[in-house]
């Protein structure tokens, strides 16, 4: 007669022990990565403009840009609301924007935090501004995590075109004077790998963006 440690050892028996015990050894490894927290980051934009000209005749511009993508997008006001779970924070380019002033011209410098998720897909943030009779800007800053964090930024600003530069403009854009309207809409888009803590400066000849991240505990 066989024992009853025989018949567990039986072949179905020890089938069924063996995924037991495999299943009890992933269990834990499986419970560790789905409780992983998203990493969070706080994001620090300042978007400015140029004051001098002679971007307005660096090259050709085209008469129209691909507005940025904002469907979809967590505006800044929408604090604490998933998936992004932002939250406002304290300025840390206070002194930095303050040097610029020289130079150029602050449209925006905002400081937040937000869950930055490993998916392509991760959502965008909407930034703008409304200033009557001045530039206007419009985009949208997307920040994911795989190996390193990464950053991408879409914008589109419209600018009115100086006085002084209008007849230079109109040649260079092969446009008739009297055709040119009042402002120009001039579009920045890049994506890169960001470090936290270093401090990054996508350029365009008429405006660029300011931006830094560190990881939060």
């Amino acid at each position: 007669m066989k024992t009853l440690a025989n018949r567990l050892l039986s072949a179905p028996h020890a089938l069924l022990i063996s995924s037991l015990i495999m299943a009890s050894l992933l269990l834990p490894v499986l419970v560790k990565a789905e409780s992983t927290p998203v990493p969070k980051y706080k994001v620090e934009v300042i978007v400015f403009e140029h004051y001098a000209l002679k971007g307005w005749t660096e090259e050709r511009w085209p008469e129209e840009v691909e507005l940025p993508s904002t469907h979809k997008s967590t505006p800044l006001s929408s604090k604490g609301v998933s998936p992004l779970w932002m939250r406002s924070r304290t300025n840390q380019l206070n002194a930095v924007e303050q040097k610029m002033r020289n130079s150029y011209r602050v449209l925006f410098h905002q400081t937040w935090s937000q869950n930055a998720y490993k998916s392509k897909k991760s959502p965008t943030v909407l930034i703008e501004n409304d200033r009557k009779g001045g530039s206007t800007f419009l985009g949208t800053v997307r920040l994911y995590k795989t190996r390193f964090a990464h950053i991408e930024i879409d914008l589109e600003l419209e600018k009115r075109i100086p006085t002084k530069v209008r007849e230079a403009f109109a040649q260079n854009q092969q446009t008739p004077l009297a055709e040119l309207p009042s402002h120009w809409r001039f579009s920045l888009k890049e994506a890169r790998k960001i470090k936290p803590g270093e401090l990054h400066y996508i350029d365009h000849p008429l405006f660029g963006v300011l931006i830094q991240v560190h990881k939060e505990k």
